[in-house]
């Protein structure tokens, strides 16, 4: 590892880790940001029994891009043995498969939930309104996007259909905390509480540790500008879908002004 890792740079990035991880959790019940999805005192924008009428759904389809559909989609397969209601992750654009699943579904029976942070997003709305089954007060139709001047937020008001804000502070690709993964993982019948409730018990003992040494050599070696690609071979098929969301994580995040790694 000292080949290619830059020992004084991972002093420096060790003390920024710790300076950020410091930030983080003090302000964490407070600074509405990214990090506040963490805290005990984050409030969903649903009500757990608003949704129980949709629990009837035995398929559901969900529309949307990256991060919008990716988590969610990471989460089900990962879980699928367990999960006994069918979701279908509706994230291109691709014909053949829309007209299968017009001709294979009888969609009064599905329940859409369609995603997309600025309400605006070209090839969610063009899934969505190809499915030609949006009407007034419609009940299989639950829409989540920011409360703007946007498709989306616009459509919803005016046909009355179930609508869930999508908060402006969280990025679209770091919401599986939020609405976006929530909404989908209670339908799949996760514990949505205890799911949230474990989450900080990894950034505590040997998990923070582990974390802490990852992102550090991967910082140095995003910096040393030697390595430009990251490999990840998969040898558990339930993780496929998790790694393509990792993928996007890593790509977006740190893949601005020309910096990053080519994630593969």
């Amino acid at each position: 590892q000292k080949k290619y890792l830059d020992l004084t740079l991972c002093k420096r990035l060790n003390k920024r880790y710790s300076n950020i991880l410091k930030d983080i959790f003090t302000n964490l019940d407070t600074s509405k940001d990214i990090f506040h999805l963490l805290s005990k005192n984050f409030k969903l924008n649903f009500k757990i029994q608003d949704l129980n009428k949709f629990k009837k759904f035995k398929t559901i389809v969900i529309i949307g891009m990256g991060g919008s559909i990716l988590g969610s989609e990471a989460m089900y397969y990962f879980l699928k043995n367990k999960i006994k209601k069918d979701f279908i992750f509706f994230n291109n654009i691709d014909e053949d498969e829309l007209k299968r699943l017009k001709s294979s579904l009888d969609l009064k029976k599905v329940l859409f939930i369609v995603v997309s942070k600025s309400g605006s997003t070209i090839e969610t709305l063009s899934n969505f309104f190809s499915f030609n089954m949006t009407k007034k007060k419609s009940k299989n139709i639950i829409i989540i996007s920011e409360k703007l001047n946007n498709p989306l937020y616009l459509i919803s008001q005016k046909m009355k259909l179930h609508y869930i804000e999508h908060r402006n502070y969280i990025g679209g690709r770091f919401s599986v905390l939020s609405e976006v993964g929530l909404v989908p993982a209670y339908l799949m019948g996760i514990n949505v509480k205890k799911f949230r409730q474990n989450i900080l018990n990894h950034f505590k003992t040997n998990n923070k540790k582990f974390l802490k040494e990852s992102s550090i050599k991967l910082a140095s070696l995003l910096k040393g500008n030697k390595i430009k690609n990251l490999v990840f071979f998969n040898y558990a098929p339930r993780l496929e879908k998790f790694l393509y969301w990792n993928q996007q994580l890593i790509a977006e995040s740190l893949g601005k002004k020309g910096k990053g790694f080519l994630p593969i």
